[in-house]
């Protein structure tokens, strides 16, 4: 089995007395896959060779350094594809999250 991640870019709503989390929405995602990523998810902490982490199959909300990385590895590491960077310069730019989830 190969590894399959999807990079989501995810709009938070959350209450405007107490700023706790409410939902979220999927706005955009983008699926890619291959045995080159995993350099970068170790780089995040969702994947170590050790078994440490608990992210296998789960989503995992990116700091704005951890999105502007990824956006970075995906055009100079993987492909000369941006559908990446452009979906985490528009996240960014809307004040949305991006998420990863990886399965393998």
């Amino acid at each position: 089995m190969g590894l399959d991640i999807t990079i989501k870019e995810v709009q938070e709503f959350r209450c405007p007395d107490c700023g706790k989390l409410v939902t979220t929405k999927d706005v955009n995602e983008v699926s890619v896959g291959g045995p080159g990523w995993y350099d970068f998810l170790r780089s995040i902490n969702y994947y170590n060779v050790y078994g440490e982490s608990d992210w296998y199959g789960k989503d995992m909300a990116l700091t704005d350094e951890q999105a502007r990385e990824l956006a970075e590895y995906s055009v100079k590491k993987i492909w000369m594809n941006n559908d990446i960077e452009k979906l985490v310069a528009v996240a960014l730019l809307r004040g949305h999250k991006v998420v990863v989830n990886a399965d393998w």
